[in-house]
């Protein structure tokens, strides 16, 4: 029996003992973990699978991008391959278990540094270890005013994470990949890469001009398995002026009432009238995001630990079938003559058959303060999902809709059909950008109960499978779906991520299985 909790594929007890060791000459002992209970956090998934199928070998802390070369060197020598993470957050798409049993975690959370916030241009260059609370308490420490985009959940986040995950939030600056600029890269043979200008010596542009010079390449980082980002740049939003922010709410009565919510709402999306990632929530998760948090307290969440809502009932029900959020930005004068156009064109679109909420109106709704915290780039500590149903149990389903009324509305209907006979709730929000709306699903069930885990299991099979075939394709998933995932995106697709994964990293060292990539 090994004395390892598991170990790499094809790498023998033998062949491991001897690359641990160098690890620990390299970090030292504190900094290379291969004990039960040091691993044990690396185990706290929240998907439909098994432990087993993703226990790690061992985790690795390194705090420079010098030590993750010396890191690479050492994997390629012995072929034990390293699932990177940037601090264990990843909630519904797999937490920061490797795909793959085996594997050694390179936890880079103590890679901490904050380079640069330029309050000028309003840009920041970040390691992977710094989270959305580290940056936000640097800006108000320093009097930056400067604002985040943030996900939801976000204080324990780490913001390279958030961007390569191509994860978004819900200010103007919500399409967080697109707003980065810049990173430093370790490749597989220890090089260390600069993308777009940062190959330039003494470079002044690194962080404000995306593309350099050539092909661009930072995709190649992004929900890949290509190389290490160590550092990452990424664009803040200005914050407006007092009295230049504007948060709304309207509540739509039936669900019925979905496809007329969104020919409006894209309209003022696309003339940047309301210029930000506007969210519409169902009433499930609007019930739950009341009951979670505290009004008074800014959207943070209190402690609840020992109350569960009921699956399946909403234990507050004044809340709408739809919610739709969004804001106006700008000059006091421009939001009031926005904010005008925006409750006029939907009060002409329904009557008086909706409720249009302002903070005049919220009077400390929990629901209302934590949507309005999330739109200006604001903290905040859980999700409002977490007491939803009890077992720990949490695989987000993301699929992407063109945002057209009777597509998002067959989204609707086939996700509920689905997750309703497998005994799911629809717990859902659809996050408008651009063109496109992206539709999360969040499948809670209890990890405890065995054949609730396989239900869920084949539920989310089914959702995949089903949304496919309607020409829907998931641009996110957790680790127990990433091969299917990427199989649907076609041999073509698949074939050529192979080729550049095999060019790049031929020994496949680094997280392997990632996004459904490998180099074998």
């Amino acid at each position: 029996m090994s004395r390892f909790l598991a170990l790499p594929k094809g790498v023998t007890e033998q062949a491991f003992t001897k690359a641990i060791n160098e690890y620990r000459s390299l970090l030292g002992d504190g900094r290379v973990r291969t004990d039960q209970a040091s691993l044990k956090p690396y185990l706290a998934t929240t998907i439909a699978q098994s432990d087993a199928q993703h226990t790690p070998s061992a985790a690795l802390y390194p705090t420079t991008a010098r030590e993750i070369q010396a890191i690479v060197g050492i994997a390629n020598k012995y072929r034990t391959p390293l699932w990177s993470v940037c601090n264990g957050e990843n909630e519904g798409y797999g937490s920061s278990a490797p795909a793959t049993a085996g594997q050694i975690v390179l936890d880079l959370r103590n890679m901490k540094k904050i380079i640069e916030v330029d309050r000028e241009l309003g840009y920041c260059m970040v390691e992977p270890g710094v989270t959305y609370s580290e940056l936000q308490q640097y800006l108000t420490a320093n009097k930056i005013n400067l604002w985040l985009d943030a996900p939801a959940p976000s204080a324990n986040v780490s913001i390279m994470g958030n961007i390569l995950e191509r994860g978004s939030g819900y200010t103007p600056y919500s399409e967080d990949f697109l707003f980065s600029c810049g990173m430093e890269v370790v490749m597989s043979d220890g090089t260390l890469l600069k993308t777009g200008m940062g190959g330039i010596p003494n470079s002044t542009s690194w962080q404000v001009f995306k593309w350099g010079f050539g092909p661009y390449v930072d995709g190649l980082f992004s929900q890949g398995n290509n190389g290490i980002v160590t550092k990452i740049g990424a664009w803040l939003m200005g914050a407006p002026p007092p009295g230049g922010y504007k948060p709304f709410c309207i509540r739509f009565p039936k669900n019925e009432m979905l496809p007329g919510i969104i020919k409006p709402l894209m309209f003022l999306r696309q003339a940047q009238i309301v210029p930000n990632a506007c969210a519409l929530v169902n009433a499930g998760w609007e019930t739950a995001t009341r009951f979670a948090t505290d009004g008074r307290n800014n959207g943070r969440f209190v402690n609840t630990a020992a109350r569960v809502i009921p699956a399946g009932k909403l234990v507050n029900r004044n809340v709408g079938a739809w919610n739709l959020y969004g804001a106006v930005y700008g000059s006091p004068e421009q939001v009031a003559l926005n904010w005008m156009y925006v409750s006029g064109t939907f009060k002409q679109a329904f009557g008086n058959k909706i409720s249009i909420i302002t903070e005049n109106e919220a009077k400390g709704d929990p629901a209302f303060a934590y949507r309005k915290q999330l739109m200006m780039g604001g903290i905040t500590q859980q999700s409002p999902l977490d007491r939803w149903r009890p077992g720990g149990g949490s695989m987000k389903f993301a699929p992407t809709a063109a945002a057209r009324p009777a597509e998002c509305a067959q989204q609707a209907k086939v996700a509920a059909e689905i997750l309703n006979r497998h005994g799911f709730d629809y717990l859902s929000e659809f996050s408008f950008f651009w063109y496109d709306a992206r539709h999360i699903v969040d499948l809670r069930f209890d990890r405890t109960k065995p054949e609730e885990l396989k239900r869920a299991h084949t539920c989310f099979d089914e959702l995949i499978s089903t949304f496919t075939k309607h020409g829907w394709a998931v641009g996110r998933t957790n680790t127990a779906f990433m091969d299917k995932v990427a199989d649907s995106y076609g041999p073509a697709m698949k074939r050529l991520n192979r080729t550049i994964k095999k060019a790049l990293d031929p020994n496949n060292i680094l997280s392997p299985g990632k996004s459904g990539i490998t180099a074998v």
